[in-house]
């Protein structure tokens, strides 16, 4: 298996880095329902030296908490110590941020966001797609498992189908299928698991989008649900990557909406809900704002 880069900059150098750090966080995030306000805000030290960076976003109850994001430059200055005891809005973390401990010892209020991406099969595919984009858009692969696992909470799948889902890209191409072979089982340690990921290719393998599908009728799910969920998952993400990408300037856009129109009414995928999700897994920064 390929291994790849890391899309999170652990030691970004200024403000712009720990912007796209944080972008990439809130893509993440929709796993478990944050909505990122967009904001990033500068934290500077007495003489106006910008040190870090912080944002907020909303959790699934809507209670709003902030992230802070230390420059690697000003590390170890005692900067981070300063600010959380001087704040009093409650934090959001992630597992590979490795400041639960740190929270705990000065009992800040804090939550752990993305406790699923520390599964297996969810550690494999971000090693393998690590910091690669798609070469159209600039999208992050990552973003195509990060957004669909936000679409598998909304309909409220299974943890199995969830890590099915992220195995899926190993799995799906023929060429994808003779590579991850070998390493199947560092990959996942659920039968179930693997056989979901296996039906999801061969379903979505068979109504690929050059084919032409007159009718909801002509496609055919299967009998797992969670295979359906899959499904919904990859459909409302890639016609929302298209819509916004491709939807003016494809060559086939008009075949391609009709193509992800029908198996969004094929897998009950109502026009309220997919719109509902397109704004959803839309995670949109806004201006910096210097100051406050």
């Amino acid at each position: 298996m390929t291994t790849s880069v890391s899309r999170f900059d652990m030691d970004a150098p200024d403000l712009e880095g720990a912007s796209r750090y944080f972008e990439r966080r809130a893509v993440q995030g929709l796993m478990d329902g944050y909505t990122w306000t967009g904001v990033v805000t500068p934290l500077t030290d007495e003489r106006g030296a910008t040190w870090g960076a912080r944002t907020t976003t909303h959790d699934a109850e809507g209670t709003l908490r902030q992230s802070v994001y230390v420059l690697a430059s000003h590390r170890g200055q005692g900067h981070l110590s300063r600010y959380v005891a001087a704040t009093e809005l409650p934090f959001v973390t992630a597992p590979d941020c490795d400041l639960e401990a740190y929270f705990t010892k000065r009992g800040v209020p804090y939550v752990v966001s993305g406790r699923f991406t520390t599964t297996r099969e969810y550690r494999a595919i971000e090693r393998h797609y690590g910091s690669r984009k798609a070469a159209r858009s600039g999208v992050d692969y990552m973003s195509h498992i990060d957004e669909g696992l936000g679409v598998l909470r909304h309909f409220n799948a299974s943890d199995a189908a969830k890590r099915a889902w992220c195995l899926h890209p190993l799995v799906q191409g023929d060429t994808d299928l003779a590579e991850s072979f070998p390493y199947l089982q560092e990959v996942t340690d659920s039968p179930q698991v693997l056989a979901l990921a296996m039906e999801y290719r061969n379903i979505a393998n068979a109504y690929l989008s050059h084919r032409e599908v007159a009718s909801t009728e002509e496609i055919a799910l299967g009998p797992l649900p969670d295979v359906a969920d899959m499904l919904r998952a990859d459909k409302v993400q890639n016609y929302k990557d298209f819509l916004l990408h491709h939807g003016q300037t494809h060559p086939r856009r008009e075949s391609l909406d009709r193509y992800f129109r029908l198996w969004l009414e094929r897998l009950n995928v109502s026009r309220e809900t997919f719109v509902t999700l397109f704004e959803r897994l839309q995670v949109r920064p806004e201006k910096v704002r210097l100051g406050g």
